[in-house]
């Protein structure tokens, strides 16, 4: 398994544990912790089905991603100043591409898993304020690389979603942030740049220092 794929395992992992933080507001902790478990052991159950049909891959994702990640609030971090003057329908648009092409993405990656550990670490003072939490998970490798992954949530009203993901120091919402602006810079145009997304032309993988990975928490 190459480094590309192993941090793919980690990371489509992860986000997909952490579905059921769209109930009822708990311990942002503790439901990090059940719902990885819950998704692992799926995973490994489903794993004949889900190398042979990528349909029941992406149906899988949707289902876990979609009441995880609050899609709107990112839509607008991602287009940055360029969500001003984009017209209603194309941020809605924008919306359902980008979630689209996360689904692609992490669906791709959901059979990598291979029994890597992963581990919830526990909640320090700072991790939470207000309605902000911030999860922190360590994925280690085959090789013993931990690469740690932190979620940053928004508790809107009795609901967590997730706003970001850190992985291994990388933040994931300015990687996709850089890629739209570069994407309006390239075509001149809003309609060009969402028509040509996708989350996979973003390379995340190759910014991820997995090699450098430290190798203990932090």
């Amino acid at each position: 398994m190459t480094l590309r794929q192993r941090f793919a395992a980690v990371l489509a992992v992860c986000l997909l544990g952490m579905a059921s933080l769209a109930q009822a507001a708990q311990d942002p902790r503790q439901l990090v912790q059940d719902t990885v478990e819950r998704m692992t052991t799926l995973i490994d159950e489903n794993r004949d089905r889900l190398n042979q049909d990528p349909a029941y891959a992406r149906e899988l994702v949707r289902e876990e991603l979609v009441p995880l990640v609050d899609f709107k609030r990112i839509t607008r971090m991602v287009m940055g100043d360029y969500f001003g003057d984009a017209s209603r329908e194309q941020k809605y648009r924008f919306l359902d591409v980008f979630k689209n092409s996360l689904i692609n993405t992490y669906a791709s990656g959901v059979t990598m898993y291979q029994g890597q550990k992963i581990e919830v670490l526990p909640m320090r003072e700072e991790d939470r304020k207000g309605n902000y939490a911030r999860v922190r998970v360590q994925g280690t490798t085959e090789d013993g690389k931990v690469i740690p992954v932190y979620f940053t949530l928004f508790q809107d009203g009795d609901q967590w979603k997730v706003i970001n993901v850190f992985v291994n120091g990388l933040d994931l919402r300015a990687v996709y942030q850089a890629q739209f602006a570069q994407s309006m810079q390239q075509y001149g145009d809003m309609d060009q740049a969402i028509d040509n997304w996708s989350a996979e032309n973003a390379d995340v993988e190759e910014k991820v220092n997995v090699e450098g990975a430290p190798q203990g928490g932090q």
